[in-house]
């Protein structure tokens, strides 16, 4: 026969057979729940925790702190980013962590694991046919939500820390041929002139997105024509450097400058600051007829355009920002008869030692002297 269930007192029940549980209420009415032991145990803490609760002091061990929603450390690092960053970067990185919060939102943080958040990326990457570059930028976005985490304390690990980076090819050099460029700025004249000028001074500095979109009425200098780029992306260098205009580019800077004071952004739309170029700028180059062109591509145009100028390349690397001269060196093979002339170098060093010799032995012919051949013992 069934033993017959003992009755437990109020607060106290059985996991296991000899285990017991208490369950008490704070003065919050937030429920808690401890496992103590042996019925006599469980008596007598509960009524510990009884005592305490009418005291106003329980336990921190018996109050068990709620996990941080997935959520929560989104608007945390979005906030993070605000502060660090430009407008345009925390609008990228918005834009990718909402995704992030459609999926694991409602999540415990702590519940996230490394497998999950690598087959996610995984499956949005094949999805969209992401390039290795951008597969990085969002990790870099997803990582940033556990690092600023664990830097509030809120949490103890980032798992997203041990997903290798992908192999970028930056070898991709496309620029535009002065054919393209007539045709592109056609189309932009024509359908939306008020933003030709902010193309023209992208393709004329090489400057970055985000340099662009950072810069200011006042940042030319009419006596130098050298204009200020305000740079943020590497931490490790002056957070200014300076680009020639070209009398084209100065146009450009004149009309964006127009009927505003110094210190103005000079790239802005009907809602203010700009934040992308895409709502215009990839309609005109595909109306142009231009193939795999890209507002990044602008940059190349610059550097190309300097390299096929025969500008040195560190002067290349100075201009646009580059944090490596081997990000520079990629366009060196544009650069005019460069291999001609490093060859003419070389065969040099060998042309001067010839001519020295043939006059040596000019002289020794006229005054029928000989100084020491190499074939001499005193040349050995």
């Amino acid at each position: 026969m069934p033993r017959k269930p003992k009755k437990l007192p109020r607060g106290i029940s059985e996991r296991k057979p000899g285990v017991y549980w208490i369950q008490y209420f704070d003065a919050n009415r937030q429920r808690h729940r401890e496992k103590a032991g042996p019925l006599s145990s469980a008596q007598n803490l509960l009524a510990v925790r009884h005592s305490e609760r009418l005291a106003g002091k329980l336990p921190e061990r018996a109050i068990k702190k709620s996990l941080p929603l997935v959520k929560d450390l989104i608007a945390d690092a979005i906030a993070a980013s605000a502060s660090e960053n430009s407008a345009e970067v925390t609008y990228d990185i918005t834009l990718r962590l909402n995704y992030m919060k459609k999926k694991f939102g409602n999540r415990p943080i702590e519940s996230l694991k490394r497998h999950e958040i690598m087959t996610w990326l995984d499956g949005l990457k094949k999805k969209h046919k992401w390039k290795a570059s951008t597969y990085n930028r969002w990790k870099a976005a997803v990582s940033k939500v556990f690092t600023v985490g664990i830097q509030n304390e809120k949490i103890s690990k980032n798992p997203v820390s041990t997903i290798r980076r992908q192999q970028e090819a930056n070898n991709r050099i496309r620029y535009l041929t002065a054919e393209e460029e007539s045709a592109l700025v056609a189309v932009l004249r024509r359908d939306v002139p008020g933003f030709l000028p902010v193309f023209i001074m992208s393709i004329h500095t090489g400057m970055r997105r985000s340099e662009q979109f950072r810069g200011m009425v006042g940042d030319l200098n009419y006596e130098t024509k050298l204009l200020t780029v305000h740079q943020k992306k590497d931490r490790n260098k002056r957070m200014v450097r300076y680009v020639p205009l070209t009398s084209i580019a100065i146009e450009a800077y004149e009309e964006l400058a127009k009927g505003k004071k110094t210190g103005d952004l000079l790239c802005v739309n009907s809602e203010g600051v700009m934040k992308t170029t895409a709502y215009w700028f990839k309609g005109a180059v595909d109306l142009a007829g231009i193939v795999d062109y890209h507002w990044h591509d602008n940059r190349h145009t610059a550097c190309s355009r300097w390299a096929m100028g025969d500008v040195p390349l560190a002067s290349i690397a100075q201009y646009v920002g580059h944090a490596t001269i081997q990000m520079t060196m990629r366009y060196a093979h544009l650069m005019p008869d460069q291999h001609t002339k490093d060859l003419e170098k070389m065969m040099a060093f060998y042309a001067k030692p010839v001519a020295r010799a043939e006059e040596q032995s000019a002289t020794r012919s006229a005054t029928g002297t000989f100084g020491p051949s190499m074939g001499s013992s005193k040349s050995l």
